[in-house]
């Protein structure tokens, strides 16, 4: 217990040390109406949302992966939902987002207690495991994994492949 916290402190202090403080991101609140409203922004086109905490070391791995992949593609559809449902957290994690340089994208949040709800209005079959990535096609339809995504399969999804690779 002693060794994560140490860590978890490590991780945090890098990231402050890294964010950039001229493009500072500005996540919103997770409701009902905000996730209507970003499903109707991505209506007819192909998009990933990716579900990740501060306190997930596979999170880390899978916005890095995404950092990398949006160097050759910066305008590529992704949503960030931070499920912290903890007010304390939050410059915490928008540290992470400017780390990352995720400043430009739509990035959410569950509010205090709102996680158990949320979760359910997302995917009734999730129970909260991460990182959780929904690969979204153009027709809508939503294809949810739990776990750490490899990075053929976030290219090929993001790159505007039109179908999942086989080994999903």
């Amino acid at each position: 217990m002693k060794t994560n916290t140490i860590l978890n402190a490590f991780i945090l202090s890098f990231v402050l040390l890294l964010s950039n403080q001229n493009a500072v991101a500005s996540s919103k609140v997770f409701t009902k109406d905000s996730f209507e409203k970003v499903k109707l922004q991505y209506k007819g086109k192909q998009w990933l949302m990716l579900l990740w905490s501060l306190d997930c070391p596979a999170c880390f791995k899978e916005l890095a992966l995404l950092e990398k992949i949006r160097v050759t593609a910066p305008n590529i559809a992704i949503v960030l939902i931070n499920v912290d449902d903890n007010h304390e957290v939050t410059q915490e994690r928008e540290a992470v987002l400017n780390s990352f340089g995720f400043n430009t994208l739509d990035t959410l949040y569950f509010s205090e207690g709102s996680g158990d709800i949320n979760r359910y209005l997302i995917d009734p079959s999730w129970f909260g495991e991460l990182p959780r990535s929904y690969f979204i096609e153009s027709n809508g339809k939503f294809h949810g994994k739990s776990g750490l995504v490899s990075e053929l399969l976030l290219s090929t999804w993001l790159l505007d492949k039109p179908h999942l690779p086989q080994q999903f």
